[in-house]
């Protein structure tokens, strides 16, 4: 008889702020800042987690003392390790909406067996450098976001839970508001009966932290403590979609779009229609700005071949039409997020020298769709709120020498 597998998700003794200095504990992604900022930021706030990342305010400092720096967090109290397991249910209220999802662990040899469904395909110099970071410091700081379809037994606990004080509710300057809540024991009971159930999620943002926790586990299998990553589950239907979009920089002015341009009209399953108007392109459309002004109306094109929008774009503008067969590498291609206003839109995207195009918002029916049928988006196809703090769970599974 098959062995159950083990539940998609699972409780653990989370590393938490201490709840007084938690809203200056948590931070942004690094990423997300400039040189400037961060160095800004480094300076003003001494209880950010920005200082284990970037240790004695060095942005260059490298692995080595992100651990000690760690553990002088805990030994002043500015991190906590809690004493017993949980599940930890996050709600992020904002601008943009609400979503509310559970923390816990994901086992590797879930992602091994294909329950961790993915839609980007991953680069392996990162996944290596990602998977040395975990060996050397062994510590996750920033859940990994997946999804999972409709479930009510999971939408009940959480609606149980969000009815109670929280010990961590903050809002941070960007506007969101941020609560975290442990889970009692009945409720993480119910919750690791419908974990044990759920047969598969999906990756919304994370893909190569899911891929070198993947390698750090086959690295060190006597580690069994790393044989885990840390990720936050929230329902598909509450993900927030907006359109990740493209702008094509010209070499000469614009004056090598025209030919290209003309050929959009050639397009099987295409309809290009100039217009100058809207900037929020509905499903089955992208809107082009710059150097031309109109939109491609392409459901009929989509239905024909299952592709989405960034996929078909891809594969029937930016690579037959502009030679870019690498979107990740073409210098000639640069991205803007969705969550610009319509007035930085407008302004980003002016210009006869480039060649905007305005991408609809994804759905996670959508992203499903590519993950189960196993395809690759496109690099930055999707842009997914809730977006993350480093520093607010943490996963200290332990270096792995």
């Amino acid at each position: 008889m098959p062995t159950k597998p083990a539940p998609l998700l699972q409780p653990f003794a989370g590393v938490l702020p201490s709840p007084d200095k938690a809203h200056l504990v948590a931070t942004r992604s690094y990423l997300t800042y400039s040189d400037y900022e961060l160095k800004d930021k480094l300076s003003r706030n001494p209880y950010s987690y920005l200082h284990v990342i970037h240790p004695d305010g060095m942005l260059d400092s490298g692995m080595g003392r992100i651990r000690e720096v760690f553990r002088a967090f805990l030994e002043r109290g500015w991190l906590m390790p809690d004493a017993a397991s949980h599940y930890y249910v996050l709600r992020q209220s904002g601008p943009l909406g609400t979503c509310t999802g559970v923390i816990g662990l994901v086992p590797t040899a879930a992602a091994v067996q294909g329950r961790i469904k993915v839609h980007e395909s991953t680069l392996a110099k990162r996944e290596n450098l990602f998977a040395q970071y975990l060996s050397s410091v062994g510590l996750n700081a920033e859940p990994a976001l997946l999804a999972h379809p409709e479930n009510a037994a999971l939408d009940a606990v959480l609606e149980s839970v969000t009815q109670e004080a929280a010990p961590f509710d903050f809002t941070t300057a960007d506007g969101v508001r941020h609560t975290l809540w442990r889970t009692n024991a009945a409720q993480r009971q119910t919750l690791a009966s419908a974990y044990g159930e759920m047969e598969a999620a999906y990756i919304a943002d994370g893909h190569h932290r899911v891929a070198s926790s993947m390698r750090m586990a086959a690295a060190h299998p006597e580690h069994r403590d790393a044989h885990a990553f840390m990720a936050l589950l929230v329902p598909g239907k509450q993900l927030i979609f907006r359109g990740y979009h493209r702008i094509l920089r010209s070499k000469n002015g614009g004056d090598d779009f025209t030919q290209a341009l003309d050929r959009l009209h050639d397009i099987p399953g295409a309809q290009w229609r100039p217009d100058a108007d809207g900037l929020n392109p509905q499903a089955g459309h992208i809107c082009l700005r710059g150097r031309q002004k109109g939109t491609l109306h392409i459901a009929e094109a989509l239905a024909s071949s299952g592709l989405s929008e960034a996929e078909w774009l891809q594969q029937h503008v930016l690579e037959p039409l502009f030679d870019i067969h690498d979107p990740r590498l073409d210098p000639r291609l640069d991205y803007l997020p969705g969550d610009l206003d319509a007035p930085a839109l407008e302004q980003a995207t002016a210009g006869d020298d480039r060649l905007a195009f305005i991408m609809p918002a994804m759905t996670f029916q959508g992203l499903q769709a590519v993950a189960d049928a196993g395809r690759f988006m496109p690099p930055k196809s999707t842009w997914i709120a809730p977006k993350l703090r480093s520093g607010l769970t943490l996963f200290d599974f332990g270096p792995a020498s």
